[in-house]
């Protein structure tokens, strides 16, 4: 027979894990997904998604698209709502993540279209980038804009869209970073850059930057991370 002593502490034991079950599934549901560490790096999934937000188009108005991977012919599915790398301060165990793409002419980029949302933390925002390429991982910040009021994670399909009149110039052939990291005002900021659903079949480059390794880590995907690049000739 079982003592009454093993009986009291199978019974705490159980009352234990069903309280950290409910406190992590009210956490998952107060901070708007759960994170879980991916093969490479943290995400964020969410299975219920949000109300669906009000798509604000942008009018191309005769840009140049350099690189698009968005469903742009499905404007209430540009994106996959509910499945990103998180974007995240140092508070929160600092990770930054980065696409890679490859012009196939020589363009001005003007315009930048990223699919993220804000996930939790006190301040809404995040650093987009264009970067140029070092031996393979993401380099110099070639342009740099600090985004805010991003659209709440697992709604669909806002995008953060960012331009810059003057353009940075893009060479053909040569591989080009989108870059979102978080600055000295994100330092609990937990974002989410989510993956397309355009291609489910083809790899997709990108890295993350983990705070703990202070190097850009590259990895290949399926499916890539969400976002276009638009400019002139």
């Amino acid at each position: 027979m079982f003592s009454k002593k093993f009986l009291v502490s199978v019974v705490l034991l159980l009352i234990g894990a069903t309280t950290i079950a409910v406190a992590q599934n009210d956490l998952a549901v107060r901070n708007n997904g759960a994170m879980i560490w991916g093969k490479h790096a943290k995400m964020t999934l969410v299975a219920e998604p949000s109300p669906t937000r009000t798509t604000t188009h942008v009018k191309d108005s005769g840009l140049v698209t350099i690189f698009d991977n968005l469903a742009a012919k499905y404007p209430k599915g540009q994106y996959w709502c509910c499945s990103g790398y998180n974007v995240m301060g140092p508070s929160q165990g600092e990770q930054w993540m980065a696409a890679a793409f490859t012009p196939a002419a020589d363009h001005t980029v003007t315009t930048i279209e990223v699919a993220v949302g804000y996930s939790q933390g006190k301040t809404n925002g995040v650093v987009l980038s264009l970067n140029s390429d070092n031996n393979g991982v993401p380099g110099k910040a070639l342009k740099t804009w600090n985004a805010s009021g991003l659209p709440r994670f697992g709604t669909c399909c806002t995008l953060v869209v960012e331009s810059d009149s003057a353009g940075i110039p893009v060479s053909t052939g040569k591989q080009y970073w989108v870059v979102l990291s978080t600055n000295s005002h994100e330092l609990d900021t937990v974002d989410a850059w989510n993956v397309i659903d355009t291609d489910q079949v083809d790899s997709a480059t990108v890295a993350t930057y983990p705070g703990v390794s202070n190097k850009w880590e590259t990895f290949q995907t399926t499916p890539g991370l969400g976002f276009a690049v638009k400019g002139s000739n």
